[in-house]
């Protein structure tokens, strides 16, 4: 499947990993704010830092160059994320977008020693395929193999996370449950001793 962010690292660096895909955790670098939504993308170093914390800081290459080309693909991926979730195909000019940054991605196949006897695997060349085509990857492993429903936003009102329900029942409304589902249970408690 997709480039899967560790679960039991929700908050790396400052940086959110919430989102149970590397291109889902890119568009929740810019969190709800006081008054607008904050950029954690904030300059060239951290953007190395979000890279080096999402596992693709050997493709970090140049931080200027990675800066511009992480919130190029995050606009560009917002509404595909909207799309997927609507369960509507993905559109010739993304098709073409994604297909161009595939284009970039160099690698052989390798034979690795395994428990239960040899395995062959792809190896890439993450440092010529730069951050933005192995997020893209991810993208395309993704809408090949996740389904749509399960896509979501979390449901607290003042947040702007989004991430893929993995659970077996698809009923995670919290982008995670140690801040917003946290804060929601805690409401819903002062709420029902209030009400006494």
């Amino acid at each position: 499947m997709a480039l899967t962010t560790d679960a039991s690292s929700e908050f790396r660096d400052g940086f959110p990993f919430v989102g149970g895909a590397i291109w889902l955790d890119l568009l929740n670098t810019t969190p709800a704010g006081e008054a607008e939504p904050k950029e954690l993308l904030d300059g060239s170093e951290r953007a190395r830092a979000w890279l080096t914390a999402a596992g693709l800081g050997d493709a970090a290459g140049d931080g200027n160059e990675a800066l511009t080309d992480l919130r190029a693909l995050r606009a560009e991926l917002r509404p595909v994320f909207d799309d997927l979730q609507r369960g509507e195909a993905l559109s010739d000019t993304v098709l073409a977008s994604v297909n161009q940054r595939l284009a970039g991605i160099s690698g052989h196949y390798a034979l690795r020693p395994g428990e239960n006897g040899p395995t062959l695997g792809l190896s890439l060349d993450h440092a010529a395929a730069g951050p933005a085509a192995l997020i893209v990857l991810d993208l395309a492993r993704f809408v090949c193999e996740a389904e749509p429903a399960r896509l979501k936003r979390c449901a607290a009102d003042d947040c702007t996370l989004v991430f893929y329900d993995r659970g077996r029942n698809n009923t995670r409304r919290w982008c995670t449950m140690s801040l917003c589902g946290n804060r929601d249970k805690v409401a819903r408690f002062r709420a029902r001793r209030a009400a006494r």
